[in-house]
């Protein structure tokens, strides 16, 4: 975030926090209850973010190094993102073109000059061009040069490798994209990783990282006592939308000029990247989320990877500090998917959910949703 957007920013949220007030449009959304359980609209999500948005299938912070990998694997469409002896970020298909077994289950990994397939060592370069096969001479009726993995087109910026990018500057707009390129986050290196079933239906859970109308509430034993309560403030970018929620701290600045102190030291500033993506700044470290709908209409998959400024050496000070943080979230997370999981069960019995005032960005990412679909 550029200097004067952190300024105005914290402006806003400590003129809030004097006037006891908080960001409210006064309007309540009704949606239907369907839209969380119907099977035909589930469907066509999952066709989307297969391919018709542009998508995040990895972070550059999993690819410091030449012959680094990430896998993941969207609706029907297992990739694999391999950094390149060029140093350039490529995604394919994770699958051998021999008999289609995928090159690596493992999330990510180094794999130096060579993938190999694990069924019969075919082996392709970080290029994605077939390297060798063994025992070619069963396979001397064909063109080596035309077995190389199926690249996808992607592009590589602020920090991520998005998949099907298209014009990614038009879809995430001018302000957005340059909010994003102001973390230089292209740098950073990724922590940890995991990856956690949940049983709800993938909007349900996504839409907990859209709001804070609930976080002291729900997280009593967890974040209440370090946030204020529903002291938030949203920006819309383009079709996207930035949230910054007010930590306690913001006290101990309020009196202070907004020039002297930086907002992401007092709030927690996160953006919502349609179509699943969920971007929140702790100032010393990033969490990124990505929602999958998974193989039925009410399961997901939470994939949660937290990015450091620098890489963090094993067993060291900062690796126990940022082990902490990593399971602070993932335990506030579960907190989350007990409510959208609880939800889940009500869904065929109830007939609408309600986005009230303090929500704004709910109502928002299903509208975008629909005319996506659309």
């Amino acid at each position: 975030m550029r200097e004067q957007q952190r300024m105005v920013l914290g402006a806003t949220l400590a003129a809030h926090l004097r006037a006891g007030s908080t960001y409210n449009t006064g309007v309540t959304v009704a949606r239907p209850a369907a839209a969380y359980h119907d099977e035909a609209r589930w469907q066509a999500e999952r066709s989307l973010l297969a391919g018709s948005v542009p998508v995040v299938v990895a972070l550059s912070g999993q690819l410091a190094h030449p012959g680094d990998f990430a896998t993941f694997d969207l609706p029907r469409l297992p990739t694999l993102t391999v950094r390149g002896e060029d140093g350039v970020a490529r995604v394919f298909v994770n699958a051998c073109r021999h008999r289609g077994v995928q090159l690596t289950e493992e999330a990510c990994g180094h794999a130096g000059r060579v993938l190999v397939c694990p069924f019969h060592a075919w082996s392709y370069r970080s290029d994605g061009s077939l390297a060798a096969i063994p025992d070619a001479e069963g396979f001397a009726d064909l063109d080596p040069s035309t077995l190389g993995l199926v690249e996808l087109p992607s592009l590589e910026r602020h920090g991520f490798v998005w998949l099907r990018p298209g014009d990614l500057t038009g879809y995430l707009g001018a302000a957005l994209d340059d909010e994003l390129a102001s973390y230089g986050l292209d740098s950073w290196r990724a922590f940890r990783s995991v990856a956690i079933d949940v049983p709800a239906n993938w909007k349900l859970f996504y839409e907990t990282f859209l709001e804070f109308y609930h976080g002291v509430y729900l997280h009593r034993a967890t974040l209440a006592h370090l946030m204020q309560r529903n002291l938030v403030h949203f920006d819309r970018l383009g079709e996207h939308w930035r949230m910054a929620a007010a930590k306690q701290s913001l006290r101990t600045v309020l009196d202070d000029d907004p020039a002297r102190w930086n907002v992401l030291d007092h709030a927690v500033v996160s953006y919502d990247i349609l179509p699943n993506l969920a971007v929140n700044v702790h100032g010393d470290h990033v969490a990124v989320y990505r929602i999958l709908p998974g193989d039925r209409a009410d399961r997901c998959v939470w994939h949660f990877t937290m990015l450091t400024p620098e890489a963090i050496e094993p067993d060291s000070k900062a690796a126990r500090y940022f082990d902490r943080n990593f399971d602070y979230i993932v335990e506030t997370g579960r907190e989350d998917m007990a409510m959208a999981a609880s939800a889940q069960r009500t869904m065929a019995a109830t007939e609408r959910v309600l986005h009230g005032g303090f929500e704004p960005v709910l109502a928002a990412f299903h509208q975008r949703l629909d005319a996506a679909l659309a």
